[in-house]
């Protein structure tokens, strides 16, 4: 009869909400219905599912993210034809390459309406989101990591999208951003899809250390190709090996005879969707390791690092994986005027010790030969630059102020360097639970956070908690209902509805 009776209040509610309240005063007043009893509660907003039905499908939605007074993020929305509101729809987030520029792309739909992926989406009739980014949202800074969350949240917001079956993929900076969303900040998504990424870019860039051991956490499906110019296959090969030394998650794949583009799309997506439709987020899983040097980046599902303290020795278990790698990469060191459309390539700028620097090239150079060959276009210049590598010389005709000149230089050696990034000292914790207890190992971290979910562990016994072989814990926690609302207000997650957490020290 209990059961009846919720049914009809759960029945009763969502008949009187819809997408728009999210953020308006419905969740004010199922909080304040004191008719409503929290686990009550609980089950009304775990089961959200009264959607409106959209004006339109098979539609290309161009949206924006308001960021601050001067910058909106624009994103592209395709609604599949068969969407229907009232059923859960997987979500594919794509991230483009090239995203360290100034402006954002000038033609976003026109840009989602030619991707492969919009293609297979529609086969699927799975929602396919567009993030654009610029350097200040690019996927490794915080403010475009923040951004995508944002943009994942107003989808929700508007559609029913399965919360357990949000996947992201993308190519080249997307795939190396893909990396760094699984690295860092993996708990909106089921599974991710690096196509020629690098694994440590996204730390090379914002000087973040990344740390390998986080993608036990989540699946990766990498792949990569053998004849990148940027992440060829053969350098790649060391990340992935690496990374399963410290167990990640992870599969990797290659393919031949392709440089750094997609052509092996038509190939490879029906092979990768089909993948994903295996992969469903588990955000209760019973074994989590974590590790971070910022707060920020502290939390994996159930778990949270709210105190670092590097002035504690690290344990034995802390271990840092990290290798040498040769710097290969052939480059003269200039940037080309892309405006200049005449015969040759016009320098814009000179990189700083560079081999352009060493060799006396100067700003509106015009480089019209490469050791003694017709160099028309900079799409010739690179094709020559090719044929070169690390250690060997060359010349460059060049006119300048109308004369024409011939410069003598050297690509530099090549030179090691560690993979990774470990200027920041980090914390970790690996944490494990079973029935009601929870087993906490910590290292160089002095205070945690457990979120507690009635999925994961019974709320009517007590909840016992050890760190670093200490019982420190042990209660019965109840549903907090302020903490539920606003949690939920926060993700508007109906899988993944903490009701409650414990914040403890570990010394």
């Amino acid at each position: 009869m209990k059961k009846y009776l919720l049914s009809i209040l759960l029945i009763s509610i969502l008949s009187l909400v819809s997408a728009e309240d999210f953020n308006t005063g419905i969740i004010y007043k199922l909080y304040s219905d004191q008719q409503i009893s929290n686990d009550s509660l609980f089950t009304i907003l775990s089961n959200w599912q009264d959607y409106s039905q959209p004006p339109e499908t098979d539609v290309f939605l161009l949206e924006y993210n308001q960021i601050n007074d001067t910058l909106a993020a624009p994103y592209v929305v395709y609604i599949p034809k068969d969407y229907e509101c009232n059923n859960r729809t997987p979500l594919v987030i794509y991230l483009h390459g090239g995203v360290s520029t100034k402006d954002f792309h000038e033609t976003p739909i026109e840009y989602a309406e030619q991707n492969y992926f919009t293609e297979y989406a529609k086969r699927n009739n799975w929602i396919v989101v567009y993030p654009m980014g610029n350097k200040d949202t690019a996927w490794w800074n915080l403010t475009g990591i923040n951004n995508l969350k944002t943009q994942i949240r107003k989808l929700k917001s508007h559609y029913n999208i399965d919360d357990n079956r949000i996947y992201i993929s993308g190519f080249s900076d997307g795939g190396s951003g893909s990396y760094h969303l699984a690295l860092n900040a993996p708990d909106d998504f089921a599974a991710f899809y690096p196509l020629n990424g690098m694994i440590s870019v996204g730390s090379a860039v914002t000087q973040i250390p990344v740390y390998l051991p986080n993608l036990r956490n989540r699946f990766v499906y990498a792949v990569n190709t053998d004849e990148d110019g940027l992440y060829p296959a053969k350098a790649m090969r060391n990340f992935i090996k690496l990374s399963l030394e410290a167990d990640a998650n992870l599969l990797y794949k290659e393919y031949w005879g392709f440089g750094h583009t997609f052509e092996y799309a038509a190939e490879e997506l029906p092979i990768l969707f089909e993948n994903m439709k295996t992969k469903t987020r588990n955000i209760f899983s019973p074994e989590i390791y974590w590790e971070t040097s910022m707060l920020e980046y502290g939390k994996c599902d159930w778990l949270q690092i709210t105190v670092i303290d590097t002035l504690l020795a690290p344990k034995e278990w802390q271990i840092e994986y990290n290798m040498e790698i040769a710097d290969e990469r052939v480059s003269f060191g200039f940037y080309n005027d892309r405006e200049y459309e005449d015969y040759g390539t016009r320098i814009s700028k000179i990189a700083q010790g560079s081999a352009a620097d060493s060799m006396g090239l100067k700003e509106n150079d015009i480089i019209i030969k490469m050791d003694g060959t017709e160099a028309e276009n900079i799409g010739k210049l690179i094709e020559l630059r090719s044929t070169k590598k690390r250690g060997d010389k060359f010349t460059l005709t060049v006119l300048r102020s109308d004369k024409e000149m011939q410069l003598q230089g050297q690509f530099p050696e090549v030179v090691f360097y560690d993979a990774l990034n470990y200027t920041k000292l980090s914390g970790a914790v690996k944490a494990a639970y079973y029935g009601n207890h929870f087993d906490i190992k910590s290292s160089r971290v002095s205070q945690i956070v457990i979120y507690v979910h009635p999925q994961m562990i019974n709320l009517d016994i007590p909840i016992v908690v050890t760190i670093n072989g200490k019982e420190v814990f042990n209660k019965v926690v109840e549903i907090d209902r302020d903490f539920m609302i606003e949690n939920f207000k926060e993700n508007l997650d109906k899988k993944v509805l903490w009701v409650n957490k414990i914040i403890l020290n570990t010394n």
